[in-house]
């Protein structure tokens, strides 16, 4: 019984089904996930909960020990201050946009992979409430991992390509040569980001700019049909795609979209094994960026004290310090001016690097911007059905 209570802590009883969110997104799928437990007994204790994407586990799981003690030290010298309970609980990007609508979960900050899905979750949560208040009216951006094209390095010396147009055109025009893979962008971010930078590449438009019109082009279709045309499958996982890679080898997979923080872990390990590593390609026509934006619920199961150690713990993660802790796990800044700093600069080169596969210059990853209007993103994923390899 006492576990049951504890699952109850992000739950609020609904008689809103996940019947209604099929409606609603007929792309995303999943189950919500409970069973977040609080630490601290203090029943006056500040609760401060939050869901993020799983890939900065490391990061979060770490920063979530280091704030706690920062807080016991701000209450020594200031005793009128509560103490807090931290619950910060790794969450699928999609899945928990789902929850928070349905309201099987309120956290007080929420943390997806990108902030791409910032504006599919207000455009939704007006439609629901029929109130134009936004449930994020802003978040935060720490770190970030761009989106690339992964490839092993003997396949990319025969094969060299620079970008999206240039791979499709490789695919076009050797059949059967390229096996691709990227993740399902109904069940992940990577997924869904690869599909706009290809629709964004494809026109040579930022992706800010792309409409419902863009993506029923025929020529749009077409392209898109035949890039898919070398997918050997669609993973559900960015991690299991990458390990993926790395385990079976290049005679089984030639060329992925991931992270490049996946590419920095696995190049190393896959060189041991096959005597070759995988490389990072930044495409010229520009790359979205997995920004892990930190946003603070305008939801209305937020208290104000609840905000305040949200906006506290937010600020504690901007600390030179923590932001050192996050490149040391392969994330880079999103403040490049950080970087003068000596010693943040010293784990920078020890992290980016051509030994791992990736590129110390950031300046050479052009950044694009992700669609803010939320039914232009909501129609991404059926794109994808439409054009999909049938593997």
């Amino acid at each position: 019984m006492k576990q049951k209570k504890e699952k109850k802590y992000l739950k609020k009883k609904t008689g809103v089904s996940i019947f209604i969110f099929w409606l609603l997104f007929g792309f995303l799928g999943g189950t919500a996930i409970g069973g977040l437990i609080f630490q601290n007994s203090d029943e006056n204790a500040i609760k401060l909960t939050m869901v993020y994407s799983s890939e900065k586990s490391s990061w979060i799981s770490e920063s979530s020990g280091l704030f706690q003690k920062y807080w016991e030290e701000k209450r020594q010298i200031d005793p009128t201050l509560k103490s807090i309970n931290l619950d910060f609980q790794p969450y699928g990007s999609g899945d928990s946009l789902i929850s928070l609508l349905n309201g099987e979960i309120q956290p007080t900050i929420w943390s997806p992979a990108s902030n791409i899905w910032v504006p599919l979750l207000n455009s939704k949560w007006s439609q629901i409430t029929h109130d134009n208040t936004l449930l994020v009216p802003n978040f935060t951006r720490i770190i970030y991992s761009p989106v690339v094209i992964a490839v092993w390095e003997d396949f990319y010396n025969a094969h060299p390509f620079n970008g999206l147009n240039e791979l499709h055109d490789l695919i076009k025009d050797n059949p059967g040569l390229v096996k691709l893979a990227h993740t399902d962008p109904r069940a992940s971010n990577s997924g869904f980001m690869a599909t706009i930078m290809m629709v964004s590449g494809y026109l040579n438009m930022d992706p800010s700019k792309i409409t419902l019109d863009n993506i029923s082009n025929n020529n749009v279709i077409n392209w898109m049909r035949e890039i898919e045309s070398a997918a050997i499958f669609y993973g559900k996982s960015t991690g299991f795609l990458g390990k993926y890679m790395r385990d079976q080898g290049p005679d089984a997979l030639q060329v992925a979209i991931l992270y490049e923080n996946l590419v920095q872990d696995f190049c190393i390990p896959a060189q041991e094994k096959y005597g070759q590593k995988i490389k990072a390609i930044y495409p010229v026509e520009g790359s979205l960026f997995s920004d892990h934006p930190f946003c603070i619920l305008n939801g209305d199961w937020v208290t104000p004290e609840q905000k305040m150690v949200a906006r506290e713990y937010i600020s504690f993660l901007q600390r030179d310090d923590m932001i050192a802790k996050a490149i040391s796990t392969g994330f880079r800044p999103i403040n490049n001016t950080i970087l003068d700093i000596p010693y943040i600069n010293e784990i920078y080169n020890q992290s980016f690097n051509e030994e791992h596969g990736v590129t110390f210059d950031p300046t050479i990853i052009k950044e694009l911007l992700p669609p803010t209007d939320g039914t232009v993103i909501a129609r991404i994923p059926d794109l994808w059905l439409l054009t999909r390899n049938k593997v």
